[in-house]
């Protein structure tokens, strides 16, 4: 049985990104998680530390390596067969630990000025480098597929239902009190439409004023299977949320939220507000999606349910590349 450790930066949706390349890998093989925080020598200079590993691994070698890694508390990797991280934070890291053990590493997010060979692969959103260890996903990794959300909703024996996975201000995006009032009124109309449960799960971008007004205005209205991020129900798991949904709506600010919902295989639609002032990386991540059927897009103050076809083979299909891609930077052969 093969072992993979799991570097965390400690933000939920870095780690999340590593847990689901190995669920990806998990369809093929047999191994065991451990999972460890990524901890500095010293607390206090760790944004330091941070930019000189970065600018130390610029240059590869063992002297760098063996001084990024002396930077960071000691971590064993004796018979470790994998080493899978994301984020800026740990990448340096992570290439001085491949130098110094052979190890294997997958790192996952944008380089910030390390080469992709640094690693046995770079998973990144668009291509950074013209090298083979630069592997681009089509869908961010994630904790979901459609077989692990169908699974879960079956077992938790869930009824069809609208879902809206609702955010907030970042990204460039910033939404208006009438945009928000048009969302709960949308919601009102779909329900009284389609006689479908409505189903709010919000996040940390969620204004904790915005999601009690969306949960007095829709008092009426079924939400059992609603969770709200002020109110306690944080790093919920969407599995059965996901696998249930008829039809997926979610705010536009949030790459995660939405590569998560891709990864249901569900219909997907993003709902963005007028005030954009996205990033270019981030208008071209949405652009990707659209071209390649993933999703549809829409004004938060102008939509509706839609006959939209599942795209469960779609998302599999860019999975399974994915996961061949990474089998292969890796050197595993199936057991």
């Amino acid at each position: 049985m093969k072992k993979i450790l799991i570097i965390s930066d400690g933000i939920p949706g870095h780690f999340n990104q590593s847990k689901g390349v190995a669920l990806l890998l998990a369809n093929k093989h047999s191994f065991e998680t451990r999972i460890i925080d990524l901890q500095f020598r010293s607390l206090y200079l760790r944004g330091f530390i941070t930019v000189f590993s970065r600018f130390l691994m610029r240059f590869p070698s063992s002297l760098t390596a063996k001084i990024v890694s002396f930077l960071y508390k000691k971590i064993d990797t004796s018979e470790l067969d994998l080493i899978i991280a994301a984020g800026g934070k740990t990448a340096p890291y992570t290439a001085a630990l491949r130098i110094l053990n052979q190890i294997p590493v997958i790192q996952l997010g944008s380089p910030r000025g390390l080469h992709s060979s640094l690693f046995n692969a770079l998973v990144t959103v668009k291509r950074y480098y013209e090298d083979s260890s630069n592997i681009i996903a089509s869908i961010t990794p994630s904790l979901y597929s459609p077989q692990t959300c169908d699974f879960a909703a079956k077992e938790k024996d869930l009824s069809d239902h609208l879902l809206f996975l609702i955010g907030g201000e970042g990204i460039g995006y910033s939404y208006k009190a009438d945009e928000w009032q048009h969302l709960i009124n949308s919601i009102k109309q779909l329900h009284k439409a389609t006689n479908l449960p409505i189903t709010i799960v919000t996040s940390r971008r969620s204004d904790p004023e915005v999601e009690k007004k969306i949960k007095t205005e829709l008092q009426d209205i079924p939400l059992d299977y609603s969770a709200w991020f002020h109110q306690g129900a944080k790093n919920f798991n969407l599995s059965a949320l996901l696998g249930s949904a008829k039809n997926i709506f979610v705010t536009e600010d949030s790459s995660m939220m939405i590569s998560e919902s891709i990864s249901s295989g569900k219909p997907v639609t993003t709902l963005f507000p007028s005030g954009i002032q996205s990033p270019l990386r981030y208008k071209a991540h949405i652009q990707k999606y659209l071209d390649l059927n993933l999703i549809t897009r829409v004004s938060i103050k102008n939509f509706s349910i839609k006959d939209l076809k599942n795209s469960s083979a779609n998302v599999q299909n860019h999975l399974s590349k994915l996961c061949n891609q990474l089998e292969e930077s890796i050197q595993w052969q199936k057991d």
